[in-house]
């Protein structure tokens, strides 16, 4: 197969890895953008079902539709590549046929046996596969980024996405045909210390091990014709030095250095009554380079515990952030606005003033159904943003602030803390820990049936603290008697 990135230096040495009949067990470690898919997961396939017609391949991806185009792009080759149908038209299966398993799902080449499993299948980690066994199953980044549906950033994976992750791995030990002779490949990038590849190498020794960064141990690129230096560079500043770190030079921060352990994260489903506010750091006129505008909705709850609502951040202009804000005062009911106001920011807080206190050609508020303050936060001096950043370590390392399991983009900053390029989400949100208030318990007084026994009780106990109980005179008179006077 044509392929133009292919190069002789960093490709050959993992195509002889994935050949290598023993260990059955293999891990890839390779940077983005090194071809580790397009290699392991779609031509390692075809070397394999080109050896074996029989044999039955499992290509498992984070989602069902990332898998799904592995096999798309295997049966492309399949019908359209004329050098490889030339040398191997006794695998090309009849397309005519209306027995000819055929898809992205499952394709199945022609071959002397008919099984239930087709010759490749795509699967996702949440993919339910009952009676089918397979010879190979691919595990390619299990545990990968997501796109932000707010911005072009991507959104990196959380523990929890790498529970799931571990979860199904464990359960595709059961899809073998024969253990003993059952290949299992796993290929990945690194995110953070705990993840998938982390897991792999600390549970299962038994695996052989295959690991690439972007440069040798001269510091010189080792994929020049892809990543030369300039482009490193490029990468590093486009990345932070977090995600270099980890994605490229397959290197992430050791659990003993981050500031935000990954195990002090606590997650909720739904939120009990809280008393909520509303924080917002304003990136106005800033390029996307930089920091982008950032929004919390904390609530504290009467239990003492912060529960965090919502989580955006992006770039807006001055009229999109005011709109935003008042969405969110409205939907959570807000009555304490925070922003952070610094030289041209301030602008965003005169604007929400001017819009609160808006009226109509007959002098009524536009806004009248919202009633809120603004408290208003100046940063400098002493108070510098990694010492706020920093003051909100307590709050996690007991347990005192609640997430969702969508806020992503909060906890992928929280874990690059202090090495990652962004610190917008974590800035604000330390604001909002500082200014948070809790809800009070309510009790709810019960209402009886006039003519019932807690009824009548109930109205004794009353006219007793009112000083109207039956007697109530001649026991004031004895309580407050001398003995002389009663004898």
């Amino acid at each position: 197969m044509r392929n133009d990135w292919l190069t002789e230096e960093v490709h050959l040495p993992l195509c002889n890895f994935l050949q290598s009949p023993y260990p059955l067990k293999k891990l890839i470690e390779l940077p983005r953008g090194f071809l580790k898919t397009t290699i392991a997961s779609e031509y390692y396939p075809i070397w394999c079902a080109i050896n074996n017609s029989s044999i039955r391949i499992l290509i498992v991806q984070n989602t069902f539709d990332n898998a799904a185009k592995r096999v798309h792009n295997i049966r492309a080759i399949f019908e359209k590549h004329e050098l490889f149908r030339a040398l191997y038209p006794e695998l090309i299966p009849n397309f005519n046929s209306k027995s000819v398993r055929w898809s992205n799902e499952c394709a199945e080449i022609n071959r002397p046996t008919t099984y239930p499993e087709g010759t490749f299948e795509a699967a996702g980690i949440g993919t339910k596969i009952t009676a089918r066994h397979y010879d190979k199953i691919i595990e390619d980044d299990l545990v990968t980024a997501e796109t932000s549906d707010l911005s072009e950033d991507e959104i990196a994976p959380n523990m929890e996405d790498v529970s799931k992750a571990i979860g199904w791995h464990k359960m595709a030990t059961n899809l073998s045909i024969d253990y003993k002779t059952f290949e299992r490949i796993q290929i990945g990038t690194r995110w953070f210390q705990e993840d998938m590849i982390n897991y792999i190498k600390e549970n299962e020794p038994g695996y052989a091990k295959y690991k690439m960064t972007v440069v040798n141990d001269e510091g010189r690129p080792i994929y020049p014709k892809r990543f030369d230096e300039s482009v490193l560079e490029a990468k590093k500043e486009e990345m932070g030095t977090y995600m270099y770190a980890t994605q490229m030079m397959l290197d992430p921060t050791p659990l003993e250095r981050m500031i935000f352990k990954p195990q002090w994260t606590r997650y909720y489903n739904i939120a009990p009554a809280t008393k909520n506010i509303l924080c917002v750091d304003p990136a106005i006129g800033e390029t996307k380079r930089h920091c982008d505008s950032a929004f919390i909705v904390a609530g504290g709850a009467d239990n003492g515990l912060i529960y965090l609502l919502a989580t955006m951040s992006g770039q807006y202009n001055l009229t999109e952030q005011v709109k935003l804000v008042f969405a969110l005062i409205r939907k959570y009911e807000i009555k304490k606005l925070v922003v952070e106001t610094i030289a041209y920011q301030e602008a965003l807080a005169q604007a929400i003033e001017i819009e609160r206190d808006r009226k109509d050609e007959n002098g009524i508020k536009v806004n009248e159904d919202v009633h809120f303050s603004i408290v208003r936060e100046v940063p400098g001096g002493k108070d510098s943003k990694e010492k706020r950043i920093e003051s909100m370590i307590p709050y996690f390392e007991y347990g005192k602030v609640l997430l969702t399991k969508d806020m992503k983009k909060l906890e992928k900053q929280l874990r690059e803390y202090p090495y990652g390029k962004k610190r917008d989400l974590i800035d604000v949100l330390a604001y909002a820990l500082r200014n948070i208030g809790y809800s009070k318990i309510r009790v709810k007084e019960p209402v009886y049936d006039v003519n019932s026994f807690e009824y009548i009780i109930k109205e004794l106990d009353e006219k007793a603290n009112k000083g109207k109980y039956p007697f109530q005179r001649q026991r004031d008179y004895a309580a407050n008697a001398s003995p002389k006077s009663l004898w």
